[in-house]
């Protein structure tokens, strides 16, 4: 009975050891480990952590729900996509991937959420990211207008030359301008593609116009074109027959509009000469009073009467080689056809005159419905665990 008690005891003593010693173990304290290749974050309880990851310095991870394993690249998440970079901080703003362009959210709203099929506004530029997510370049078609987008994705404004030929895009709302546009004071005709035209174009009425080859505007008063002289009135036409400048004759052709000059002709079966300068000089009679018209200022020996604009394209031309059918008279309309593409027709186009009365430049009000986005960071979105930590790799 002796011995039992003693047993007994020391059983008792080793017993409460061993719980002493138990006590003193810590906890395991919660910490990011390698899984692996991949880094997990293990609970005090030495679970996986899954679902988002808060850190102190303000950067978001997300765990696998499956594996607890840290998420890289594209992961959908509750309907929405995000990006995480290689060390697992999901990506916010401007981000390059695969050699695209995407834009994670740096709102509250949605923060760090791809955003797609969407205008985004950041500072004074404008970008567009399509249905997958990817920055827009070059020519976009968007609820039936034309943008361009350079090739950094900024929307273009204004006068833009793009392989070689001149477009003007709205300067308020970027949408490209199609038909007769009064630009700076001055009269541009642009194609149904959005290309500047040049040269002769002839009307649905058949008055002609000429368009200054080198900026695009069109020609007012006396031009002269390849060593002859023409003459166009205050809204382009170009005149043929009689004209009386400060009471002095001269004659175009009434095909050509080609100035006489150097010349005697017979007209209306009567002989008329004109010196070199176009001014008649006399002949078998003399014009009648109220045949010929009053011309416009300035003559042909006095230089060109056609001014060009500031603020036009400058340099290269665009060719006439399209056919322009059913623009509006008001002088503005938006574009049908595909930027950079003409349809067939013949070297002088048909277009219609521009209106006395047009001022605006602008086809569309607002270049879209769509609601824009800036890049105001917050410093939490207060919605998910925050740890103290700084993620896996410091």
């Amino acid at each position: 009975m002796k011995y039992r008690k003693i047993l007994a005891v020391a059983s008792c003593a080793g017993l409460m050891g061993i719980m002493t010693i138990a006590q003193t173990v810590p906890a395991q304290a919660a910490s990011w480990k390698l899984d692996g290749s991949s880094y997990v974050y293990v609970n005090d309880d030495g679970t996986y952590y899954k679902g988002w990851i808060h850190t102190t310095d303000n950067k978001y991870y997300y765990m696998d729900l499956s594996t607890g394993h840290m998420t890289t690249g594209w992961k959908q998440i509750n309907n929405k996509y995000y990006y995480f970079k290689s060390n697992g901080e999901m990506a916010t703003g401007w981000q390059q991937v695969d050699g695209k362009y995407y834009y994670l959210n740096t709102t509250e709203a949605d923060y760090g959420a791809m955003i797609y099929n969407s205008w985004i506004h950041i500072g004074s530029d404008y970008y567009y990211v399509k249905g997958d997510g990817s920055m827009v370049t070059g020519w976009r078609s968007i609820e039936n207008n034309w943008y361009y987008f350079k090739s950094d994705g900024r929307c273009a404004f204004g006068w833009q030359q793009i392989d070689g030929t001149w477009y003007y895009l709205n300067k308020s709302t970027g949408v490209m301008l199609t038909g007769w546009q009064q630009i700076d004071n001055h009269y541009y005709y642009l194609n149904t593609d959005g290309k500047m035209l040049t040269g002769w174009l002839t009307d649905s009425n058949g008055n002609k116009y000429y368009m200054n080859p080198s900026v695009g505007d069109m020609s007012t008063g006396w031009k002269q074109i390849e060593g002859t002289w023409y003459s166009f009135n205050g809204v382009g036409y170009m005149q043929t027959g009689w004209q009386n400048l400060n009471g002095v004759y001269y004659y175009l052709d009434p095909s050509t509009g080609a100035m006489y000059a150097g010349t005697t002709a017979t007209i209306d079966g009567k002989q008329y000469s004109f010196d070199s300068s176009g001014a008649y000089t006399g002949g078998t009679t003399t014009p009648s009073a109220g045949a010929p018209v009053s011309g416009s200022a300035g003559s042909p020996s006095g230089g060109s009467g056609s001014s060009s604009s500031t603020s036009s394209p400058s340099g290269s031309s665009s060719s006439t080689s399209g056919v322009v059918t059913g623009s509006p008279t008001g002088g503005t309309s938006s574009g049908s056809s595909a930027p950079g593409t003409s349809s067939a027709g013949s070297s002088t186009p048909i277009v219609t005159g521009p209106s006395n009365s047009s001022t605006g430049s602008s086809s569309s009000s607002s270049g879209s419905s769509s609601n824009y986005y800036n890049t105001k960071k917050p410093s939490s979105n207060g919605t998910l665990p925050e740890f103290s930590t700084t993620g896996p790799t410091g």
